[in-house]
């Protein structure tokens, strides 16, 4: 019990530090960092192999501040499960979900098809903006003009919706309230995987909030993020070949900055919260309304 009690202890103080100071170290973090490379040695152990997507990975496995490690097989993330065969549902059953939390909106879901889940798994929709990204999509393909493409997407144009979205996920009440809940779900245990539809954004940005609230320095954090762009880079080579061998778009590549992620892109999400709270820890305590107590549970939850 003594053990315990001392756990419970150090994850309050932990909490505590973050809400003070928006790191568990309490320093400065750099501006850019390099991918770690055992964030990138362990990208492929990282992947969970559920048939039907190609960016479903565990959370775990990272080191925090104070040395302790992220536990493995407690919190997933991933893109869309609309393609998932009943070989990737088997695969998921094997992982225990305690429920799931979809960030698409109606729109996305009804474009692309409902989650393919186990049996018995509660599969809840919190839907998140995505910034008018699906829309601005079929709008570009559709149009097969590659004048308007350029008008729409060159010079920086999809590059700037990105960030516009990233600070969304800060200044928007309605979403901070659907990744405040998410976390909740989090700590409490009721919630293993969250998703929207690339695996990349609001699902990136829940997953920053996650390893950042419980220690992991932010170098990591953001080496994490990135590993999204080496595991849906296949996917996004073939989209591309495929809009210019059908013929809608002569330069695919304007796509890029919607298919990926960027660094500027997180920054510009960590800068919102900076601005408008003072530091990430303000943040998680008003922005989201994350507690002491909520941030010590998940500490509890997530770290060995």
């Amino acid at each position: 019990m003594r053990i315990r009690k001392a756990h419970g202890a150090a994850a309050l103080g932990l909490a505590a530090l973050v809400l003070a100071t928006g790191t568990a170290a309490g320093g400065a973090q750099p501006a850019t960092p390099k991918t770690p490379a055992g964030v990138q040695a362990a990208a492929a152990t990282r992947l969970v192999p559920v048939d039907g997507t190609a960016n479903f990975r565990d959370i775990g496995g990272y080191r925090t501040y104070d040395g302790a490690t992220v536990r493995t097989g407690v919190v997933y993330r991933s893109e869309a499960l609309n393609k998932v065969t009943a070989a990737g549902i088997t695969t998921m059953q094997s992982l225990r979900l305690s429920g799931i939390v979809d960030f698409r909106t109606s729109a996305e879901i009804g474009a692309n098809g409902p989650d393919k889940v186990p049996a018995g798994v509660p599969d809840t929709n919190l839907p998140i903006s995505d910034g008018g990204y699906l829309q601005t999509l079929y709008a570009v393909v559709n149009s097969r003009d590659p004048v308007q493409q350029q008008a729409m997407l060159g010079d920086g144009k999809a590059a700037q919706m990105m960030l516009t979205m990233y600070r969304t996920f800060v200044s928007d009440p309605a979403t901070r309230a659907q990744f405040a809940a998410t976390a909740r779900g989090i700590a409490n245990g009721t919630v293993s995987l969250y998703h929207c539809s690339a695996g990349k954004d609001r699902t990136g940005w829940m997953t920053a909030i996650l390893l950042t609230a419980v220690g992991v320095p932010q170098t990591t954090v953001d080496g994490d993020y990135l590993l999204s762009n080496q595991n849906l880079k296949a996917g996004n080579d073939a989209l591309k070949q495929q809009l210019l061998a059908g013929g809608l778009m002569q330069h695919p590549e304007l796509l890029d900055p919607l298919l990926t992620v960027d660094q500027s892109y997180i920054n510009a999400a960590r800068a919102e919260a900076t601005a408008e709270y003072g530091s990430f820890g303000r943040y998680l305590l008003d922005g989201l309304g994350l507690d002491v107590q909520t941030l010590a549970k998940l500490r509890q939850r997530l770290v060995g």
